[in-house]
Formats: C-alpha cells, sequence, structure tokens
C-alpha cells in the first residue's frame, strides 16, 4: 500500500510568487537586503528539479553556486531548513541534497572560478549574489554546462557595479526571449518591518543606501577614480630639452600589455603613452630604454616583482635610470592611494587624446573589493586590464614629492591676458555653474569654456 509524504515548504510572497511562475529560461532578480531572496532561490532550486522530474520521470541534477564557500554554507542550511521536509539524503562533505525520486541538488563555490564549475551538465542552476561572481566561472564554467540539457537559471544579487550581473540584467528588460529581469528594494518585501526601513532610510550613507537596500546599479560603485574630470587638460608633447621627465612601466606578462606612462615633471603632466601587447622581453627592453633617452634620460619607475626583477637590472646595468617597486598587497595599497590622491585633488594632467583613451578607460573601470578580513582589495573587473593604471600610479609616485608644488598653466590652459591667480579664481567661480548647464558639463578647462563663448 502506497503512502503520500506531505511536503510543507514556506510559500512564496506576491512578488516572489510571480518571478517562480515566470517560464522565462533565465530569470534575473536584482533586490535588496532582506528581501527573501536566498530563501525563494533555495525554494526554487526544488521546484527545478520537480519540474524536470515531471517533464522525463528522470532525476534531474540543480546547481546552486555561491562567490565564497562561506555563503555557499550559508546556502546550505537554509535549504536544510526550508526544505526538511523533501530531503531524502544528505551528504555535507560532498554538499549534497538528494529529493528522491526528483533529483538532487549540489553547493558549489565559484572561488576557483571555471575551473572549480566543470564537467557537469545541469538541468537547473541557481546562482547567488551572481554580482559576485566571475564572469569567467558564468561565461566557462556554468554556461556550458547548461547548454545540452537546456537547463533554466536563477540568478539573484544585490548589485555591484555594472559588471556581467549588470549586462544579463539589462537583457532583461530589453524584450529578450530567453532572459526577463526583476528589480525590487527591500521595502517592498511585504514582512520586513516599516519602522526598521524608516531608520535606515536616516542613517544609511546615500551609496549605500542606494546599492545595498534600493537595490541600484551604480556606475561608480566600487571605483576608485571618481573625479577623472578635474584632471582632464594638456596634450601629448615632443620632449623639451632641459625638462626633467618620469615614465611609470608595467611589464607586459602572459595575457597582458607593455604600458609606458611618460610625465613631464614640471607640470604633472602625462606627455605621451604607449601600449604595446606580444612583445618578448627584448623587445620590451629595448623600447624601454628607447622612450627613456628620447626623454632625457628620464627617470624609470618599473614594476620589478617576479619576473620585472631581472628586467629591472638589465635596463640599470645598460645606463637607463630605473628605480624598482616591488609589489605586495601594502606596496600596491599604497600606490593607488597616491593615485587617487593626486586625482582628487587635480593634481596631475591626463590629455584627451585617442592614445589615452584605453588609459581613461581603466581609470573609470578600476575597483577594489572589500575581503573575508574586511581588507580592501585594488585591481580591475573580471575580463579587464589595469596595466595602465598601474603604469600611471608608477610614474606618479615618482614625482610624488612634487605634486604638492605650484604648477603653473601651460599658455593654451588660460585665456590670453589672465594671469595663473585670475585663470584659477575664474575656474572655481564657474565650475557649478558648468556642472548645472548641460551645454558646459564636464568642461573644467576655462580655456574649452572660452572657445564655446567666442566661437
Amino acid at each position: 500500500m502506497s503512502t503520500t509524504k506531505i511536503i510543507q515548504i514556506l510559500p512564496p510572497h506576491k512578488l516572489q510568487e510571480e518571478i517562480e511562475d515566470s517560464e522565462f529560461r533565465f530569470r534575473v532578480i536584482s533586490c535588496g537586503r532582506r528581501w527573501g531572496k536566498t530563501l525563494m532561490a533555495m525554494r526554487e532550486a526544488f521546484n527545478m528539479l520537480v519540474r524536470k522530474f515531471q517533464q522525463t520521470r528522470q532525476k534531474a541534477r540543480v546547481w546552486v553556486v555561491a562567490p565564497t564557500f562561506p555563503l555557499v554554507r550559508e546556502d546550505w542550511l537554509i535549504a536544510e531548513s526550508l526544505l526538511k521536509d523533501a530531503i531524502t539524503n544528505r551528504k555535507q562533505s560532498e554538499m549534497k541534497m538528494d529529493f528522491a525520486p526528483f533529483g538532487f541538488i549540489e553547493f558549489k563555490s565559484a572561488e576557483r572560478e571555471d575551473e572549480g564549475l566543470r564537467g557537469a551538465g545541469l538541468d537547473g542552476l541557481v546562482v547567488d549574489e551572481a554580482s559576485r561572481v566571475s564572469q569567467k566561472s558564468w561565461e566557462l564554467g556554468l554556461r556550458p554546462a547548461l547548454a545540452d540539457k537546456l537547463g533554466r537559471a536563477l540568478f539573484i544579487s544585490t548589485p555591484k557595479g555594472r559588471n556581467w550581473f549588470y549586462d544579463i540584467y539589462r537583457q532583461g528588460l530589453n524584450g529578450s526571449k530567453q532572459f526577463k529581469s526583476w528589480q525590487y528594494p527591500t521595502y517592498t518585501n511585504p514582512f520586513f518591518p516599516k519602522e526598521e526601513w524608516e531608520i535606515l532610510e536616516k542613517s544609511t550613507p546615500e551609496m549605500t543606501l542606494k546599492q545595498e537596500y534600493l537595490a541600484e546599479f551604480l556606475e561608480n560603485e566600487g571605483l576608485v577614480f571618481k573625479y577623472l574630470d578635474r584632471c582632464y587638460r594638456g596634450k601629448l608633447e615632443q620632449p623639451i630639452k632641459g625638462e626633467r621627465y618620469t615614465l611609470g612601466v608595467d611589464l607586459a606578462k602572459l595575457v597582458d600589455f607593455l604600458v609606458i606612462t611618460v610625465m613631464r615633471n614640471s607640470t604633472r603632466q602625462i606627455v605621451d603613452v604607449y601600449q604595446e601587447k606580444n612583445l618578448d622581453w627584448s623587445v620590451q627592453k629595448k623600447l624601454i630604454k628607447d622612450v627613456a633617452k628620447r626623454f632625457n634620460d628620464a627617470d624609470v619607475y618599473v614594476d620589478s616583482t617576479g619576473l620585472g626583477d631581472p628586467i629591472e637590472e638589465d635596463l640599470r646595468k645598460s645606463g637607463v635610470r630605473t628605480r624598482d617597486f616591488k609589489f605586495t598587497s601594502t606596496s600596491k595599497e599604497d600606490l593607488v592611494e597616491q593615485l587617487v590622491l593626486a586625482i582628487e585633488q587635480g593634481l596631475i594632467g591626463i590629455p584627451l587624446f585617442s592614445q589615452t583613451e584605453f588609459l581613461i578607460n581603466e581609470l573609470k573601470d578600476f575597483g577594489y573589493e572589500i575581503g573575508l578580513t574586511g581588507k580592501k582589495r585594488y585591481g580591475a573587473p573580471s575580463g579587464k586590464h589595469d596595466d595602465g593604471v598601474i603604469s600611471l600610479g608608477l610614474a606618479v609616485w615618482g614625482i610624488r614629492h612634487l605634486l604638492y608644488q605650484v604648477r603653473q598653466a601651460e599658455p593654451e590652459e588660460r585665456p590670453p591676458g589672465y594671469t595663473f591667480k585670475e585663470y584659477v579664481d575664474m575656474h572655481e567661480k564657474t565650475k557649478d555653474f558648468f556642472n548645472k548647464n548641460h551645454r558646459f558639463r564636464g568642461l573644467m578647462n576655462a580655456q574649452q569654456v572660452m572657445n564655446i563663448f567666442y566661437s
């Protein structure tokens, strides 16, 4: 005589129900903290098993993936509590739960990126805190695993800048046949205390409130260089006799670029920049030596970490005035924060030319993450480069003792007849006007404004 097992699972609230009932293959949910997204995701992982079993009468396989093992363990504990009536066996050593006859759910960490996420064919997938999972994990590990079985996926996360999670979120808003997206602030959870929300609104910093609770994708979230427009000035130029120059050099390793940034010491201005790829060490050394000699035997600050150490030594022995810089977590933080300070205070000049476009884009993309120990880790987003940032950082490090010396504006930087002090006074008084008027927004250079008035 067969018996029927009753499985009781906490039901979804109304907004969650709409998501769970959606037939789209890829569902993307950007929501605020404490919205109930993890509860919904664990319930939906089980629902994927049931639906697939009903279609095929075969056991289904679903993965729950999170960016770190501590988050994987949290998902495990929530699933264990929420789905306790449905679990028929569990092996915590394998992070696997069985739900006979429907199939099983495995819990995986994306800490090793795609290396730990290969080999499986999946009927369903949940990616928890997807904005913290690398693009490589999705594109090389998880997406192929869904292909042959036409597996479905649910992505849940609070935002973290505009990375690949933002990209797939946008797909779900733009009429995609496979992607559907939702965005829900914390306060839309019907069970979130109203009085607590009122406290959070008043006491939480604006940027934190927008990202963590309102689920907004902030263009500059986690980004380091937020005041680049203060540095947009000057032009690229040939070496000037009698001037001193400093080079910052980030050597090319594997898929990276060799980047050489040349700064004129007296103006703290980028005057030349080189970006090259696929050069062997001998060619890189020759190029560095030639550029240094061309710019009046410039001082050269070079990344001498690892393979860079013998390169720096060879350059020094050949007569180049090198200054080695060895990267550690601490020294990189010092270098980046020196560059942040220089940019925030407009102490260096970055010309707007096609040659500097890659550098400006790298500066805009460059970000940081807060590790489990609370330490800040700087770097480029997954799939992008920071060679230009490091090169510029090394050059600025080389002239850091000059940053606060009075810098006379170049002749082309101020209107004729203005003294340097008059130019600075005008610049400060009209800055707010430029930003408020769309015609001038982003123009921080007085000459640019004069050109508009008198053109």
